[in-house]
């Protein structure tokens, strides 16, 4: 009988198939293009330059908005005397579009404007922390270059995420405003620095949830792509999830082709939350249609959080007739999950190494995600693969996590409007 490793290994989805040396050099050499031009990592600019725990300002309220794969939340935020943050007030919503129903332009800023409404006599200006890929201005706003996460808005497109949520906020308050708007990874790097004024050589955002992303500080003097910057450090949104380095195999080809828009997101659609359990259902239907099960199966749609379940023995709506079956099923969902930390520490290891300016301090790697904090093994797996791909490079790193950190890092992020 085929091993799951066999099996695996036949269809291009095994975790030794991810070549670490290839894919750092891959990785490496596409962001250089992308600080640069054209590349499959966008690269973004933020914009946001020079952003320590000093521009801090105490006893200042901003309305905080998170737009992310799955809900849309809003707060209220500041920091208190001793410059610690303080979210209150929080509420959570469906994310407009991501029901499966397309809205306009008009519907899709109505719905954000309809759930901020509330928190319009609390404070002035916002922090809105938006986790799709846009292409920033020098104003700290930024037009919607795509929708990953199947969100279906395509009117919304090419808009600009901050104009449009003040100008539907005018609806219901005349007042002058001003916003910042920032990715979830740059979010969730500036709420890791905003807890921590701990010494680190370079720091990362790392979102491992729906989607996954990264993003780090750059010298403005590499990114060649913008002319005029003035010199200092400033946050590059990498959008690596589109990445297409990583060699892909018969059930990462299978799911992407599923999706709505099959030729980008490549990196994400072989490892995020959104599309995993995909890649181990197709898995499970492959190993099935090919007789790698020796009784009867049963199968059945599920999400990742039921993988997690049934690796901890728990229920799982697959049914799976013989002791041998239910273990080559766990071992497939292990596997697959250990090559999806291998990637995304694969990713997080090349940008460390990339902007580590000081090895005897260590890479701060601030990360969040209900993916990295739940998915059976995953955290302990990437971990592993960080220790391996750093320590042969003489590179440390220390996780950093924290509540809120997308409310904090958009409180953060606003602490640069003037």
């Amino acid at each position: 009988k085929m091993t799951v490793k066999e099996f695996l290994n036949s269809h291009g989805q095994g975790v030794e198939q991810v070549d670490v040396k290839a894919c750092l050099s891959a990785f490496a050499a596409e962001a250089k293009k992308g600080l640069g031009g054209v590349s499959s990592i966008p690269m973004i600019p933020t914009y946001l330059m020079n952003v320590d725990r000093s521009l801090i300002k105490t006893g200042v309220k901003r309305i905080l908005i998170d737009a992310g794969g799955t809900n849309f939340r809003a707060a209220v935020g500041y920091f208190d005397d001793l410059g610690e943050a303080r979210i209150e007030n929080v509420t959570k919503t469906v994310m407009p579009a991501s029901d499966g129903k397309a809205l306009c332009k008009e519907a899709f800023y109505g719905a954000i404007a309809e759930n901020v409404r509330e928190y319009l006599p609390a404070a002035r200006d916002v922090g809105f922390c938006f986790s799709y890929q846009v292409e920033m201005d020098k104003d700290v706003d930024g037009k919607i270059v795509m929708f990953s996460k199947e969100i279906k808005a395509p009117e919304v497109i090419g808009t600009r995420v901050g104009f449009e949520t003040l100008k539907a906020l005018k609806r219901y308050d005349s007042k002058a405003r001003r916003i910042v708007v920032l990715n979830d990874t740059v979010a969730t790097l500036l709420g890791g620095m905003a807890y921590s004024d701990k010494k680190y050589s370079a720091y990362l955002g790392y979102i491992y949830g729906t989607g996954t992303n990264v993003c780090y500080i750059e010298n403005t003097a590499n990114i060649t792509k913008v002319k005029g910057l003035p010199s200092g450090e400033m946050i590059i949104n990498t959008e690596c999830g589109n990445f297409e380095g990583f060699v892909r195999g018969d059930f990462d080809n299978a799911c992407i082709a599923r999706t709505a828009v099959p030729d980008k997101q490549i990196f994400e659609k072989m490892t995020s939350g959104k599309y995993l359990a995909d890649i181990i259902a197709e898995a499970f239907f492959v190993a099935k249609a090919e007789n790698r099960f020796s009784g009867e199966v049963i199968l059945a749609p599920f999400e990742l959080k039921d993988v997690s379940s049934f690796l901890e023995g728990g229920s799982f709506p697959c049914k799976f007739d013989t002791p041998c079956d239910l273990q080559f099923a766990k071992d497939i969902c292990t596997c697959l999950i250990e090559r999806a930390a291998k990637m995304g520490a694969v990713v997080n290891s090349a940008l460390a190494i990339l902007s580590c300016k000081d090895k005897s301090l260590p890479v701060a790697i601030v990360a969040e995600g209900t993916t990295f904090n739940k998915l059976t093994n995953y955290k302990t797996l990437f971990k592993s693969y960080l220790d391996s791909i750093l320590g042969e490079r003489g590179v440390s790193y220390e996780i950093i996590q924290g509540g809120e950190l997308n409310f904090v890092g958009a409180l953060m992020a606003s602490m640069t409007l003037s």
